[in-house]
């Protein structure tokens, strides 16, 4: 027999979260509480003072839950269009790193400048990252094949960490032996220089091939053959592959001389993370909120309320609060499923 389970929720701010009781149902038994009798769990014992009972839930359920919530909307999405070239709206990137202290994310061989939706001071929003999830403001937007200084998306996003960053100002990509030359010994002292470095860092500054050598790199290692060098041959590189994470581990260097190289601690977002560009963010009054119709109609009452409220007309004023809190009540009332009984003149209807 199927095992029953008892769930709660929990609101903070507009943010919910789902609980599970930790002593739970018996097949065919009452609550098990605290003390091990058969009896419903006390308020102390989901409180402060008394054991937990309330806990993140220990188990998946697959199709057993189902959640209405309302919230407050801060921003819309635009519809999601993929393989639209310069129109796209849904990205994936590959890992993160850390520009001037702020928060930059990139993809390979992606020119991130011809995007339609993607400008200094419009917003992205994140889904699928192990850290970022959520809304960002764009900062600074490069083309990684114009050998600028990072080639990514730089957002306004502060990022507390300290984190690794080198820099050099005349290297060469060689393809023969697919490395990077002339690399200052200053890197082995930022980097580990050990072979085959499980260190992930991501290479900006070559204009080769559309950017062909920059990108996120694992598996590198460095020597101090050829005024330095960073040794490529069995690196694996981190690319989009039908918006899933691909990889590719030999020859992709492509000669590229007298460049300087940026490299910077790299954070891959394990099989790649997603985002979405032309975010609408609340700024002002213009914004259009998406409320449900009871919500729309009662805001209405609220915001005439106010104004009556402000003309000291105290009886209109609370007219109009009872019509808000009326289509409150519906909009709530209209998410309670099952039957309904109405009651009148002596019969059930």
């Amino acid at each position: 027999m199927a095992t029953r389970k008892s769930y709660a929720y929990q609101i903070k701010g507009n943010k919910i979260s789902l609980l599970e009781n930790q002593f739970g149902y018996g097949s065919g038994q009452d609550v098990v509480a605290a003390d091990g009798s058969n009896k419903q769990h006390t308020l102390d014992e989901i409180g402060p003072t008394g054991k937990p009972s309330w806990v993140s839930p220990a188990s998946d359920v697959t199709n057993g839950i189902e959640i209405e919530y309302a919230y407050s909307p801060t921003y819309s999405t635009p519809t999601k269009r993929i393989d639209s070239g310069t129109a796209d709206t849904y990205h994936l990137y590959n890992g993160w790193f850390v520009v001037d202290g702020y928060l930059t994310i990139g993809q390979y061989l992606k020119d991130w400048v011809n995007d339609a939706s993607i400008a200094v001071d419009s917003y992205i929003l994140i889904e699928g990252s192990d850290r970022w999830n959520g809304i960002h403001k764009v900062k600074a937007v490069q083309d990684i094949g114009a050998g600028g200084s990072h080639g990514g998306i730089q957002t306004y996003t502060k990022v507390e960490d300290s984190t690794k960053y080198f820099t050099d100002d005349s290297v060469s990509w060689v393809v023969v032996a697919d490395t990077i030359t002339g690399v200052s010994s200053s890197f082995s002292t930022i980097f580990s220089a050990s072979p085959s470095s499980s260190e992930y860092i991501w290479i900006a500054g070559s204009d080769a091939f559309s950017g062909i050598n920059n990108g996120l790199v694992s598996g590198w290692s460095y020597t101090t053959a050829d005024s330095g060098t960073i040794d490529l041959s069995s690196a694996t590189i981190y690319k989009s592959d039908n918006m899933s994470e691909g990889t590719q581990t030999i020859n992709y260097i492509q000669n590229d001389g007298a460049q300087a190289v940026y490299i910077y601690e790299g954070f891959r977002e394990n099989g790649g993370a997603h985002f979405y560009s032309g975010v609408s963010v609340i700024e002002d009054e213009s914004f259009e909120l998406d409320l449900p119709p009871y919500l729309s109609k009662a805001l209405v009452y609220y915001v005439k309320a106010k104004f009556a409220e402000d003309q000291m007309d105290i009886e209109k004023k609370e007219y109009l609060m009872r019509e808000f809190k009326r289509l409150v009540e519906k909009h709530e009332s209209a998410k309670i499923s099952g039957p309904r009984r109405i009651m009148g003149f002596g019969m059930t209807r």
